[in-house]
């Protein structure tokens, strides 16, 4: 595994390949296992939950989303995995089925990185894909933080960017500017 760089929206090369509609995949490849794994290690380390190829300019019909564990708190304070996180590789994916209804979402985007902003997304989506085989999959009605990931990262297959969809550009802000929250601090004993 390796980690890549990924391209940036803000740097006028990277933009033109991340505006580039991406190849379909002709599979099975094995040559591609090399590509996701990279993909998966760059993902983790930006702290990102979804990459797509073109994001590392290989403009390929290709992401990967990564779903953290999700935890509940119990009355003693401690913390119990409810859910396990979740790996998706998707080949050619495509929406073939939205909820036609939309709901606004605060969406960042590893190729901007610190900047979000308010992006409409419908509530859940259904898609076609291919696994790494080659073998027709589908995933019905994803919702949550799936369906929002595989939304964001199929645009990037389409060369859409995330900064296109926002309707008011006066909610994309760097939040890495922005001050942090004042935080109670306990005495030290």
């Amino acid at each position: 595994m390796a980690l890549r760089r990924v391209l940036r929206i803000d740097n006028a090369d990277d933009k033109k390949i991340l505006k580039l509609h991406c190849q379909l995949v002709k599979l099975p490849d094995r040559t591609l296992k090399q590509l996701v794994a990279d993909m998966f290690e760059t993902m983790h380390a930006a702290n990102g939950v979804g990459l797509a190829a073109p994001q590392l300019g290989v403009p390929i019909r290709l992401c990967v989303i990564g779903i953290p564990p999700e935890y509940e708190e119990q009355p003693d304070g401690s913390e119990v995995e409810v859910a396990p996180a979740e790996e998706y590789v998707f080949f050619n994916p495509k929406i073939v089925k939205t909820s036609g209804e939309e709901v606004m979402r605060d969406e960042g985007c590893l190729s901007l990185p610190g900047w979000y902003g308010q992006v409409p997304r419908q509530t859940w989506v259904t898609v076609e894909f291919q696994d790494i085989a080659g073998k027709p999959r589908r995933i019905r009605k994803a919702d949550g933080l799936l369906g929002w990931a595989l939304q964001h990262e199929i645009d990037h297959l389409h060369g859409v960017l995330f900064t296109e969809l926002i309707r008011d550009l006066g909610t994309l802000r760097d939040i890495t500017r922005e001050p942090e929250p004042e935080v109670e601090h306990a005495p030290v004993a």
